[in-house]
C-alpha cells in the first residue's frame, strides 16, 4: 500500500506541476502580447513623433549646411560653382526630406515598435510619455538632438578630412604597375 501511495504522491506532484507549467506558460502568452497597431499610433501620438520629425529637419539642413562649409573652407570657388555646390546640397536635402517624410517613415516605425515591445510595453511607455515627465523629455527632445548632431559632427568632421586628404592623395599618387 505504501508503495501505491507514493505513486498517487508522485502523481499529484506531476499534476501540480503541469498545472503549474500550464498557468506559467499562459501567464507567458499573456505577458507576450504582440503590441496593437491602436498602442503604436497612440504612443506615436503622445510622443509627438511627427512634430519631433518635423522639427530636427531644419537641424539636419543646417548641420549638412555646416558640414559642407567645413569640408570646402580653404577652397576657392567660381560664382558657378558656388552655384552649383548649392544646387547639390539642395538635391541633398531634398532627397533627405523625400526619404524621411513622415508618410514613408510612420508604418517602419510602427513594424518596428510592434516588433520590439509588447502591448504591456507599450501601455508603460504610453502612460510614461502621457505624463508631465515624458512630456518634458518630449520637449527636450530637439535641443538634445541637435546637442548630440553638433558632438558628432565634432567627430566626424576631422574623419571626413582625413578622408578627402586619403582620396586626394591617392588620386595624386603615380599608378602602381
Amino acid at each position: 500500500m505504501a508503495a501505491f501511495e507514493g505513486g498517487g504522491t508522485m502523481k499529484k506532484i506531476a499534476i501540480a506541476l503541469s498545472g503549474w507549467l500550464l498557468c506559467l506558460t499562459a501567464f507567458s502568452a499573456v505577458a507576450q502580447t504582440p503590441a496593437s497597431d491602436a498602442q503604436v499610433d497612440k504612443l506615436l501620438e503622445v510622443m509627438r513623433a511627427r512634430q519631433t520629425l518635423d522639427a530636427v529637419m531644419p537641424q539636419v539642413a543646417a548641420s549638412q549646411q555646416q558640414m559642407a562649409a567645413q569640408m570646402t573652407a580653404d577652397k576657392q570657388f567660381t560664382p558657378e560653382q558656388r552655384a552649383k555646390l548649392d544646387r547639390i546640397l539642395e538635391k541633398s536635402m531634398a532627397g533627405i526630406q523625400r526619404a524621411m517624410a513622415w508618410e514613408k517613415l510612420e508604418p517602419i516605425y510602427r513594424d518596428i515598435y510592434r516588433q520590439t515591445f509588447t502591448a504591456e510595453d507599450m501601455d508603460a511607455m504610453i502612460g510614461f510619455y502621457g505624463s508631465p515627465a515624458g512630456q518634458k523629455l518630449l520637449e527636450k527632445m530637439p535641443q538634445l538632438m541637435q546637442n548630440t548632431m553638433a558632438g558628432v559632427q565634432k567627430l566626424l568632421v576631422p574623419m571626413l578630412d582625413e578622408m578627402q586628404r586619403d582620396i586626394e592623395a591617392e588620386l595624386q599618387a603615380p599608378a602602381q604597375p
